[in-house]
């Protein structure tokens, strides 16, 4: 009995990170990397990132993710993460013997996409983007015009949603190599302007431009932190864009939220104020 006891001790204290797999049923898939199951509960893909509504090829990763997942029993691989501040499940999710992630990251509708501590798979995603670029296919193809960086996320103020670093911006190596941010400058409609110190970001890893005071660097998950204070006044909580600008003034990138895409007009209007 005493063996029975401590040994139900023990399952009941280890880690969300060392938690057995779980085989569950897929509901509705809400785009190409976040689907909701059967029993209530959503989950976030692991290690990737695919288009954003009215990006593109968005419909596509959704269409071949719900193709994959769909009414579908599937099994959740779980790593040093097990859920996000979202309270999204965390996981590398297979069909059968298919790892979804993956096959999205293959097929050109997904890009490698790490936060914090989790990297069972790094390497593979890293290989199958870099192998998706070269083939050129979904947003590595003319059509999808994809840079070495990109924003992939604008967080306003939202006092019902408070956040560790909101308001912030998320941006993404999606390069093959560590780009050195020095010089390279954020900006919203309004041209307020943030430079970026002297810090590297790694392939597939992020960096957040939190918008609170404190020391630049890589914080307790491996996450790497720059910090805009104040940024609650530079972002619109209604509708805003957000430029990425490299050290020689040359658009790199843009995030339009909440509203319609940006025009080429507004876009060239905004950069003729620069």
């Amino acid at each position: 009995m005493w063996l029975i006891l401590l040994a139900s001790l023990c399952i009941s204290v280890l880690p969300a990170s060392v938690a057995a797999d779980e085989l569950v049923r897929v509901e509705k898939a809400y785009d190409g990397d976040t689907i909701l199951l059967q029993d209530g509960r959503k989950v976030r893909y692991l290690g990737i990132n695919t288009p954003e509504y009215q990006e593109p090829f968005y419909l596509k990763a959704k269409r071949l993710n719900e193709k994959l997942v769909l009414g579908k029993e599937v099994r959740l691989e779980f790593d040093e993460e097990r859920a996000d501040g979202h309270e999204r499940l965390l996981a590398y999710v297979y069909a059968g013997d298919q790892l979804v992630n993956a096959k999205l990251v293959e097929a050109g509708l997904a890009h490698a996409f790490f936060i914090g501590p989790s990297r069972k798979y790094n390497d593979l995603l890293l290989r199958l983007q870099a192998e998706a670029r070269q083939r050129r296919i979904g947003m590595w193809s003319s059509r999808g015009s994809a840079k070495d960086l990109k924003i992939t996320s604008v967080h306003p103020v939202n006092p019902a949603e408070p956040d560790l670093y909101a308001p912030y911006v998320r941006i993404a190596n999606l390069g093959e190599g560590r780009i050195r941010l020095a010089g390279y400058a954020l900006t919203n409609e309004e041209g307020q302007r943030y430079v970026f110190p002297d810090v590297s970001l790694e392939p597939g890893y992020t960096a957040i431009v939190a918008g609170k005071e404190g020391p630049n660097g890589v914080d307790h998950r491996g996450q790497l932190v720059v910090h805009w204070a104040m940024q609650d006044t530079v972002w619109d909580r209604k509708e805003d864009t957000a430029f990425l600008m490299d050290p020689a003034g040359v658009l790199v990138d843009r995030f339009h939220y909440k509203g319609r895409r940006v025009t080429k007009s507004s876009r060239r209007s905004h950069l003729g104020t620069q």
